[in-house]
C-alpha cells in the first residue's frame, strides 16, 4: 500500500491505492481500454490526449500534482483518451469497484470527492479564462493570481519553462522574453522556477 502526502486526498481511499512509476512519455493507459482504476498525480504530470486526423495531439488536461485524472471513466465502459506521462510522474491507482463502493457505503468520502471535483473544476475553468486572454503576460499574471499561494501569490513552477510554455499556449521563446520583461518592470520576482509578484495582491479575485 502507498499513502499520499497531500492533504487532500480522502483518508478512506488510502488503503485501496497502489503506487505506479512512469518514466517520461510513458503510457498510463489507452483510449479504448475499459477503465479499472482511479488514478491520482502523486508527482510529476499526466497528459491526457487525443489523436486527429492528422496524428495530431490534443492535449485535453494537464493533470499535476494532487490531482485525480479522467474522473468520468467512473461511468464509462472505456476510456476516451490516452494518458501519458510527460515527465518522471509518480501515479496512486484505487480498483474502480472499491472507489464506487466508499461512494456508495461512506457519506463522508462521497462529500469530500464532491469538494475535490467542485476544486478542480474551478481550477479547469481558471485554465480556460486564462488561454482566451491575449496578451503573455496577463497570462502569466492570470497564472500567478489563480494558483499561487499566500499574499503575493507564489508559484513554483515544478517542470521547466517549457512545459509552463505549452500549458500558457505560449511558444517557449514568448514565455522567456514576458519573464525578463515583467521582472525588469518590477512586476514580478523570480528566483530560478519560483515566481511572485511583488505587491500584495488577492489570490482569489481569478477562482
Amino acid at each position: 500500500m502507498s499513502l499520499s502526502r497531500h492533504p487532500g486526498f480522502p483518508l478512506a481511499l488510502q488503503p485501496c491505492v497502489s503506487r505506479l512509476d512512469l518514466g517520461a512519455t510513458q503510457q498510463l493507459f489507452r483510449a479504448g481500454t475499459p477503465p479499472r482504476y482511479i488514478h491520482f498525480v502523486e508527482e510529476g504530470a499526466v497528459r491526457l490526449v487525443r489523436h486527429g486526423r492528422q496524428g495530431e495531439e490534443v492535449v485535453l488536461h494537464d493533470a499535476r500534482p494532487g490531482e485525480f485524472l479522467a474522473e468520468a471513466s467512473l461511468d464509462s465502459s472505456r476510456y476516451h483518451c490516452d494518458a501519458v506521462a510527460s515527465q518522471p510522474s509518480v501515479v496512486l491507482r484505487a480498483a474502480k469497484a472499491d472507489f464506487q463502493r466508499l461512494l456508495a457505503d461512506d457519506q463522508s468520502f462521497a462529500r469530500s470527492w464532491m469538494a475535490l471535483l467542485a476544486a478542480q473544476l474551478r481550477t479547469a475553468r481558471a485554465r480556460v479564462e486564462r488561454l482566451s486572454l491575449r496578451s503573455a503576460e496577463e497570462r502569466v499574471r492570470h497564472l500567478l493570481l489563480s494558483e499561487g499561494r499566500g499574499s503575493r501569490c507564489e508559484l513554483e513552477i515544478t517542470s521547466s519553462l517549457k512545459d509552463l510554455a505549452r500549458r500558457l499556449g505560449l511558444t517557449h521563446e514568448s514565455l522567456y522574453r514576458t519573464l525578463a520583461r515583467m521582472q525588469k518592470d518590477g512586476v514580478i520576482a523570480r528566483e530560478g522556477l519560483r515566481l511572485r509578484l511583488t505587491k500584495d495582491d488577492d489570490p482569489d479575485r481569478m477562482t
